[in-house]
């Protein structure tokens, strides 16, 4: 992971030196839906924004702030569901890192946003997304882009039967790994 972002820190950078420097704040905000796969396939609803400093024509960094809206899960199947997560807000803070590829009206972006849920005892937040963005008046432009999410989120597990002889059981706290396709669409200003 670390050769990755410093792959595509040295290619940004490298942009940098060639573009006319055009420095100053930068906000985005995003809605979004991502399809749950794998394992645990519930879908989410996303807003979020980011506030930043452009770099330049091709490099912008930030942080930001999401609201996941998430459907409750239970593993299917089963008489007794062996994980379950109820239906909860989840808020992350992340770091943002966006290269956008080229200065004119329709510009293609790669977009990484790292960071971490400070709600519902959840975890680690990654979003990584390409798309492209269509200026249309100054610095505002719509954007839309296709992304992989990655989520570490809590959910409560099937622990143990109390006894040998009745059906009760008890649970405990788990964080599992749950990950997704993300369609979105911003707006830039």
């Amino acid at each position: 992971m670390k050769k990755i972002f410093l792959l595509f820190s040295v290619v940004f950078m490298t942009f940098g030196c060639f573009a006319q420097i055009n420095k100053g704040y930068r906000g985005f905000a995003d809605l979004g839906y991502t399809i749950g796969v794998g394992d645990y396939d519930f879908g989410r609803f996303e807003i979020s924004t980011t506030h930043g400093y452009q770099v330049n024509p091709y490099f912008f960094l930030g942080g930001g702030v999401g609201f996941h809206f998430m459907q409750s899960y239970e593993s299917a199947g089963m008489t007794i569901a062996l994980d379950k997560r109820d239906s909860k807000v989840s808020i992350p803070v992340f770091a943002d890192f966006r290269g956008s590829f080229s200065k004119r009206k329709f510009a293609p972006f790669v977009d990484l946003k790292i960071g971490y849920f400070v709600t519902n005892n959840d975890g680690l937040y990654g979003n990584i997304s390409a798309g492209c963005r269509m200026n249309f008046k100054g610095n505002q432009a719509v954007s839309l882009s296709l992304g992989y999410t990655y989520e570490k989120l809590e959910f409560e597990t099937f622990n143990r039967f109390t006894s040998s002889t009745s059906m009760n059981y008890t649970r405990s706290s788990r964080k599992l790994d749950c990950e997704g396709i993300s369609l979105k669409l911003g707006y830039e200003f």
